[in-house]
């Protein structure tokens, strides 16, 4: 679908500070499915089944490095798969023992089946994350990849495997047209190999599609590992591959060490390959693409998880309209892992903390979810502290109500749960919110575009 022009003429950055987020009255939420394990996205299905991707606890297999876990180890195996909860409460897997790689012996930090998603007529599509430098996929790619440069200091952190260390998980790091009946895969695109040739963001040389929405004949997939958002046909043609920038932060932010105490002399080997030293005791932190939506305008939105030091209140969502040129939409926000619209045009906004994820137990941080009206209010619909712990992935059902996946790392915590909540009152916005906003609010009164234009059709 040609996406439809936008009406903001002006960035504006809306700190919480500034614009100010009003307080919800306090959620009620209901656990609709649990035991799944590092539950990433969620989905809905024209006959109105929900479906949970399960990235799997990986196993005893060959193991990289990964920057999305401080470079500590992920192993492979096949322990991911589908979860499916049928209307009728039914609850079954799909996709048994597919290729997953996590931390070992804890099972945690999965990357396998990332997101689900299907197209206007009912068609079902499959993305797989991967969480490493895609030569060490299987000897195919680390082939490929001895063609092409990788920088020095991802060459120092984590260097390319030797061939007898490959995963041998070639089955990650793609996007697929899945039947849901059969469980056969047709490959539409891979991002391992298009990420070593092309390296669209310049930086380390790593991939790990996170996040899709579908509108018309176009995916839309945000790359956590790659730093950029695509634009890819369904058949696998024109694919745009568009870098998400970095943040400009004080190096203060960098955690400091105890009274007495040195960092640790891994994270001070790391430090390279995570942050980027500038003058004038600055940094530039990686944005780490998160998530994706298709807003009332066409437009794609991208939310950020923003990378180490993992600083608070600095998350951005990015507008990318017809230009293809990522713009700050909204800032201010922390560790954004999806977004998605609903009927009345609002973006919601899901926070897989409200901390930083270095301050506590990465299976338990505080989650929430915020709601940007198209006049810019911010609304806390679920606050920091009321169930949403380390939540994932957001979707809105077919009975139009929100539904969160939680606890999304970690073997057998992640868990589905239905926000059963009255409207709040929200505090007018300011006039800082207003004007960031004023465009949304016009389109929003357009037909409601989500992240799949399927859901469209059958809320």
């Amino acid at each position: 679908m040609k996406l439809k022009s936008f009406a903001l003429t002006s960035v504006t950055f809306c700190f919480t500070a500034i614009c100010g987020t009003s307080a919800a009255q306090a959620a009620s939420l209901t656990t609709v499915l649990d035991g799944v394990s590092n539950i990433r996205g969620i989905s809905f299905s024209p006959d109105g089944s929900l479906y949970a991707t399960e990235p799997g606890i990986g196993g005893n297999g060959n193991c990289q490095p990964s920057p999305s876990a401080i470079f500590q180890p992920l192993c492979a195996g096949n322990t991911g798969s589908l979860v499916k909860l049928s209307p009728n409460g039914t609850k079954t897997r799909l996709l048994n023992n597919f290729v997953s790689l996590a931390e070992q012996p804890s099972g945690n930090q999965g990357a396998g089946i990332q997101d689900l998603q299907f197209d206007s007529k009912g068609n079902a599509y499959l993305l797989t994350g991967f969480a490493g430098y895609p030569g060490n996929r299987d000897k195919e790619t680390l082939a490929l990849g001895s063609k092409y440069p990788i920088p020095e200091t991802q060459l120092k952190v984590f260097p390319p495997s030797t061939p007898d260390k490959v995963l041998n998980a070639p089955e990650l790091g793609k996007l697929y047209k899945v039947d849901l009946n059969t469980g056969s895969l047709n490959s539409i695109f891979d991002f391992g190999k298009y990420e070593i040739i092309n390296n669209p963001d310049g930086q380390d040389v790593v991939t790990n599609p996170f996040d899709m929405a579908i509108n018309g004949d176009t995916a839309y997939v945000v790359d956590g590992g790659g730093n950029a958002a695509y634009k890819i046909k369904l058949d696998g043609s024109d694919a745009q591959a568009i870098a998400i920038p970095k943040k400009t932060l004080s190096a203060s932010l960098l955690p400091s060490a105890p009274p007495g105490q040195e960092l640790a002399p891994e994270l001070v080997e790391a430090l390279p390959g995570l942050v980027e030293q500038l003058p004038g005791g600055k940094i530039a932190v990686q944005s780490v693409p998160t998530g994706g939506a298709i807003g009332p305008d066409g437009a794609l939105y991208v939310g950020e998880y923003t990378g180490f030091p993992y600083p608070e209140d600095q998350s951005r969502i990015f507008r990318i309209g017809d230009d293809g040129k990522p713009e700050v939409f909204l800032d201010g926000f922390t560790h954004i892992t999806d977004l998605t619209f609903d009927e009345e045009g609002n973006l919601l906004v899901l926070q897989f903390s409200d901390n930083s994820q270095l301050e506590g137990d990465l299976r338990f941080l505080p989650g929430s979810l915020i709601k940007v009206a198209p006049d810019g209010t911010r609304t806390t619909l679920v606050a920091a502290g009321e169930g949403l712990e380390s939540a994932a992935g957001i979707d809105i059902g077919p009975d139009g109500k929100i539904y969160i996946s939680k606890r999304g790392v970690g073997p057998e915590l992640g868990s589905v749960v239905r926000v059963d909540s009255s409207e709040p009152v929200p505090e007018p916005a300011s006039i800082l919110g207003v004007v960031t906003a004023a465009g949304l609010g016009a389109a929003a009164k357009m037909k409601r575009k989500r992240k799949e234009l399927a859901k469209a059709e059958i809320a």
